[in-house]
C-alpha cells in the first residue's frame, strides 16, 4: 500500500445528505483508495494529520478557498471540482440575464452564458423578482416555462408555469434575499425529454469516459425524481468516446459530449474529475 490517504469530506456549502447518500460517498471513496493503493481514512478530521498525501472526495463541488485550505492544488488531490465562486457550482451560470442592468452577485459572468448559448434552452438567469416576471413574460411567448432553484437537483425545487399568474405564484414562496443571493432559473420546457449522463472520471493514469440515459423514479412524496442512469464507459477521455464509431451514428451523444467540453473549456477558474450533465 502507498503512502496516503483517501478521505470523505463534507463540505462547508455541502447540503443535506440522506443516509443512503452518505453510504455511497464512503463507498466510492473506498474503491478510489483501493484503486490508489491507499489507505481509506473515513471522514476528513482536521485536527489528525496523515502520512504522506491526502485525497478528497467531497459532498459537493468546493470553493476555491476552502480548497486551498485542505491543501488541494488540482485534479490530481480531489474527486470532485474546484470553483473561484459559489454561484459557478449551480446551474445558474447556463442562462443571461435580462439587460445589461440586471442585478448579478459577485463573480458572475456575462461572457459565459453569451458563448453557450447556442448549447442551451431559451432561458435567463435572475436574481429579484422584477426580473423574474420580465423574463417569464418574454419566454411565455415561446409556450410554458419550467422554473428552477439553482441548488436543488433530482429534478426537485422546479415548477413549470404557463401562465404569468403561475408564476407570480411561485414567486410567492421564495424570499426576496434567497433569490438575491441563489438566483432563479427560467427556461422554455421540454417535454417528453431524454436526459443524458455524460461525462469522465480520471484517477491518476486511468481516465474511463461514461454516457447514457437517466431514469425517471418517484419518490416517496409521490412526485418524479432522478433514478439513476443506465452507463455505458469507455477506457479513454470524451475524445475518444466522441469519436467512436457509435458516437458518430448517435448524434445526440456527440452533441451531449461537445456540450460538456465547451462547459469546462469556457469557466475560468474550474477544473474536475469527475462532470456530468
Amino acid at each position: 500500500m502507498s503512502a496516503g490517504a483517501v478521505v470523505v469530506y463534507f463540505s462547508r456549502l455541502g447540503g443535506f445528505m440522506y443516509t443512503h447518500e452518505r453510504v455511497v460517498l464512503s463507498a466510492v471513496a473506498e474503491a478510489i483508495a483501493e484503486i490508489k493503493h491507499c489507505e481509506f481514512a473515513a471522514r476528513f478530521d482536521d485536527a489528525e494529520r496523515h502520512a504522506g498525501s491526502v485525497f478528497f472526495v467531497p459532498d459537493d463541488t468546493l470553493i476555491a478557498d476552502e480548497a486551498a485550505y485542505l491543501g488541494i492544488r488540482g485534479p490530481n488531490d480531489l474527486y470532485g471540482g474546484v470553483v473561484p465562486y459559489p454561484l459557478a457550482k449551480t446551474k445558474a451560470i447556463t442562462h443571461q440575464l435580462v439587460d445589461a442592468c440586471a442585478d448579478r452577485p459577485e463573480g458572475w459572468s456575462s461572457a459565459f452564458p453569451e458563448k453557450v448559448k447556442d448549447v442551451v434552452l431559451p432561458g435567463y438567469t435572475v436574481f429579484n423578482s422584477v426580473d423574474a416576471r420580465v423574463a417569464a413574460r418574454r419566454l411565455l411567448e415561446l409556450g410554458p416555462i419550467r422554473i428552477k432553484e439553482p441548488l436543488a437537483a433530482g429534478g426537485k425545487g422546479q415548477a413549470v408555469a404557463a401562465t404569468i399568474e403561475q408564476v407570480n405564484t411561485f414567486l410567492e414562496t421564495f424570499d426576496a434575499a434567497e433569490i438575491a443571493v441563489h438566483g432563479l432559473v427560467l427556461e422554455s420546457n421540454l417535454r417528453d425529454v431524454t436526459t443524458v449522463s455524460i461525462g469522465q472520471i480520471t484517477i491518476d493514469d486511468m481516465t474511463i469516459a461514461y454516457h447514457g440515459k437517466q431514469r425517471v423514479a418517484i419518490n416517496n412524496e409521490g412526485s418524479p425524481t432522478y433514478g439513476g442512469s443506465n452507463l455505458g464507459l469507455r477506457a479513454r477521455g470524451l475524445e475518444g468516446a466522441s469519436g467512436a464509431p457509435n458516437a458518430q451514428r448517435c448524434p445526440p451523444r456527440r452533441r451531449s459530449g461537445e456540450i460538456l467540453r465547451c462547459r469546462d473549456e469556457r469557466v475560468p477558474g474550474l477544473y474536475h474529475l469527475a462532470a456530468e450533465l
